[in-house]
């Protein structure tokens, strides 16, 4: 059964600037500037939007005890992000991962909504891991690990933003 989260940071720019920075092809090549094979961006879609696609491989070792406990050799992990365009005070995304060697599905929306002067990121959704016993487990695993995820994006934003 997959585990739903909901999630909300909140981010201490304007939301002009906020979804200027995460549909910037400038702002997630610096994001991956040691690793850009590792990334492709498409922003096919029209003005203001923007699909950044991150895949990594990460090697047992470096894995939680119970995933390690699933996973043989390395496991090779994919997360999109995609966002339209601003409509007025907001902006809606969405965000999906997945991985090989263990079969797990991320799938969230996410929002960029104006509060004042500063910026709300919503991200709701759910993770679903497909392995007897360990499933659950290794869905609050996950679970938290997006938690993180958002978080992080919040502080590049912000760094980015206060670089610039």
């Amino acid at each position: 059964m997959a585990k739903s989260f909901d999630y909300s940071e909140q981010i201490a720019y304007p939301i002009d600037r906020v979804h200027a920075t995460v549909t910037d092809r400038a702002f997630w090549q610096h994001r991956f500037e040691e690793a850009p094979e590792k990334l492709t961006l498409d922003d096919s879609r029209g003005p203001g939007t923007l699909t950044a696609t991150m895949r990594d491989t990460i090697g047992a070792s470096s894995l939680p005890g119970l995933v390690r406990k699933v996973v043989s050799g390395e496991l090779k992990v994919e997360r999109a992000d995609e966002w339209g365009a601003l409509d007025g005070d907001h902006a809606d995304g969405r965000i999906s991962g997945s991985s090989t060697g263990i079969p797990v599905k991320i799938d969230c929306t996410s929002v960029l909504r104006a509060s004042g002067d500063v910026t709300v990121l919503d991200v709701s959704g759910s993770v679903q891991v497909k392995i007897p016993l360990v499933g659950g487990q290794i869905e609050s695993l996950v679970r938290k690990l997006v938690g993180d995820m958002v978080g992080q994006d919040r502080d590049a934003i912000e760094k980015w933003l206060g670089d610039s």
